[in-house]
């Protein structure tokens, strides 16, 4: 059959849409670029706010206005957390919940035989187990995500995810290790380790850095990338092992709020002081480094006090990126059922208060990098100029006459990992100048200059 993949919402959630491509690739499939060429639509929902669940609802309902015939299974979060509502939406032909996820190449082979049937009338087989050899499909092999746990048993009062994704559970370190060894392979330059809780992972004694310790030592991937660490759970380890050049310096560390008064509402365990401690040490042991975080305007309770004293302190601690977000009622949540709710008016100003900040904060650290150096992914080249981003996960374009030399060098710069200097500000990154030494694929890249040298893992 040929399959059409629609990811809404988390790198987890696109972790998960890659893999399942494989698989259905793997047994024999065909995964394709267009809607219009797909005789099954499969789409990843969220649900973490209401537009996310709108929008898995209009995209649900897409294929069957677009291609009639086509078969549409939802899988994912709004799947799992509205379900019934899921199967009764125009168009829906089969709802996979999160917990028969890795299921789902079965369950649709089982719920459409005639599509499932190859060319030759056969029914092709699922692969053997869940460790499917890495395959570069539609996605391009410059990034890839590697999924390394599930589930959250933190319990913060605004967020539903526990409910659709269940309590922690973490996969083994071997089979994370085989799967990121499997990408290097296959030519995969940067992989992003991504989860609900990944600084909750466990196997064994095992927790996340000693996982990033074995994905640096037993693995050949030139650039390590981590996804969302808990402000409350950043063990000095970890700290340690950000001296490695192969792991991006990018820390994101979701706050939520600024003020004391509404993280003890969220159930957030940490206080504003706390944190900034945190951030301080980062900068101070990774020169350079991006922290970027989620800050949420409007949670129940919140005064016009709290607020200020939440922006202030968002302005004040100078973030490279700020993910913002009206609060947004979630049922079944403990937050959804507290007093004092904030009006819709309120919210929006104070949203675009934030957003201004946001806004202000970001450009800060882009103005900061001009002049300097950056190690950059070059991913692609449209419009004359090439595009690419640094471990700092800053978006870096370069005209073809300023990558001329490098390209004469080199022959391309798609998928190559080159340092380059930084000239300018564009409208959502920096213009540079790719410098002629590339990383290969397959080897590790250069120590940053003025970076110490990295402990040796055990």
């Amino acid at each position: 059959m040929r399959v059409f993949f629609t990811n809404l919402g988390c790198k987890l959630n696109q972790a998960e849409l890659e893999r399942l491509a494989r698989e259905f690739h793997a047994a024999g499939h065909r995964v394709v670029a267009e809607l219009g060429e797909a005789d099954l639509h499969v789409v990843n929902t969220c649900t973490v706010t209401h537009l996310a669940a709108r929008t898995s609802r209009k995209r649900a309902r897409r294929g069957a206005r677009e291609r009639p015939g086509l078969r549409t299974v939802l899988t994912g979060c709004y799947a799992t957390g509205s379900a019934d509502e899921a199967a009764r939406l125009a168009g829906v032909d089969l709802v996979v919940p999160n917990p028969d996820k890795e299921r789902l190449l079965e369950r649709v082979q089982q719920a459409f035989p005639d599509l499932a049937a190859g060319e030759g009338g056969a029914l092709p087989g699922p692969p053997a187990g869940l460790d499917v050899p890495y395959v570069p499909l539609a996605f391009g092999n410059t990034r890839a995500l590697v999924k390394i746990e599930d589930g959250c048993n933190v319990g913060c009062t605004f967020c539903i995810i526990p409910s659709t994704r269940g309590r922690q559970r973490s996969r083994p370190v071997d089979a994370v290790v085989a799967e990121v060894a499997s990408m290097a392979a296959a030519g995969v330059v940067e992989v992003v380790v991504t989860g609900v809780q990944i600084s909750h992972y466990r196997d064994g004694a095992a927790r996340l850095p000693d996982l990033v310790a074995a994905l640096l030592e037993r693995t050949r991937v030139p650039r390590l990338r981590l996804t969302s660490i808990a402000p409350w759970r950043f063990d000095e380890r970890l700290l340690e092992l950000l001296a490695e050049p192969r792991l991006c310096r990018h820390v994101h560390l979701s706050l939520q709020s600024g003020c004391d008064a509404t993280l003890a509402r969220m159930r957030r365990p940490y206080t504003a002081a706390r944190y900034a401690r945190l951030v301080e040490r980062l900068r101070t042991a990774v020169p350079g480094v991006a922290v970027t975080t989620d800050v949420i305007a409007g949670f129940p309770g919140e005064s016009d006090e709290e607020f200020a004293a939440s922006l202030a302190f968002v302005r004040a601690m100078g973030f490279a990126r700020i993910h913002a977000f009206p609060y947004s009622a979630r049922e079944g949540t403990a937050a959804a059922a507290m007093p004092d709710p904030v009006a819709l008016e309120a919210k929006r100003e104070r949203m675009a208060e934030l957003l201004a900040v946001a806004d202000g904060a970001e450009r800060a650290f882009r103005a900061a990098q001009v002049g300097g150096r950056g190690e950059v992914l070059w991913e692609s080249r449209r419009d004359g100029r090439w595009q690419g981003t640094t471990d700092t996960s800053l978006r870096v374009y370069a005209d073809d006459s300023r990558a001329a030399g490098a390209v004469a060098l080199l022959g391309s710069l798609a998928n190559t990992l080159t340092p380059a200097r930084l000239t300018g500000l564009t409208a959502d990154g920096l213009s540079g100048v790719p410098l002629g030494a590339a990383a290969s694929r397959s080897a590790s890249p250069a120590r940053r200059p003025g970076r110490p040298a990295p402990r040796r893992c055990p």
